[in-house]
């Protein structure tokens, strides 16, 4: 599967939620999912869709290997991210909390990624994007309200 057979499976979606991996992709120039990482946030920063989303954990994932590398990489993937057009950041609130943990008890998924799936249900996103391939199984319960695509499944 390609870039275009990516754009094809997101077609019609207005809102979007992303999984740490997708953030982790695009900057990861050896990730063969990385072109396909890059186009969904070029076009969440254009303004393709009218709502994408990604959870608090999702920011404190992402910015590990930037703040342990140094200082200066630390401050500038913190702006990156706070300045990001169109994306919000969700917290994990109380309503968000309830959700994870009926989540965690249907699915078995892991705890972030569990917050990560109730941040996207919490916010009535159409898809989420993630790179877990354990997620078409464990998730499944949810993919008949929510479109969950693969990024792995995209890549040349």
């Amino acid at each position: 599967m390609t870039l275009a057979s990516l754009r094809a499976t997101l077609r019609g979606v207005r809102r979007i939620a992303l999984d740490t991996s997708v953030i982790l992709s695009a900057g990861d120039a050896a990730d063969a999912r990385q072109p396909c990482a890059r186009w969904i946030l070029d076009e969440i920063e254009r303004g393709r869709f009218s709502f994408a989303v990604v959870s608090s954990l999702t920011v404190a994932e992402s910015l590990v290997r930037a703040v342990s590398s140094s200082f200066e990489e630390g401050i500038a993937a913190q702006a990156a991210l706070r300045s990001f057009p169109h994306l919000t950041v969700a917290a994990l609130d109380f309503d968000i909390a309830v959700e994870v943990a009926h989540i965690r008890g249907a699915t078995k998924l892991k705890v972030p990624d569990a917050i990560v799936l109730g941040t996207a249900i919490a916010h009535h996103v159409d898809a989420i994007v993630h790179g877990d391939a354990q997620w078409a199984t464990k998730a499944k319960p949810y993919a008949a309200t929510l479109r969950l695509v693969d990024l792995g499944d995209h890549r040349p």
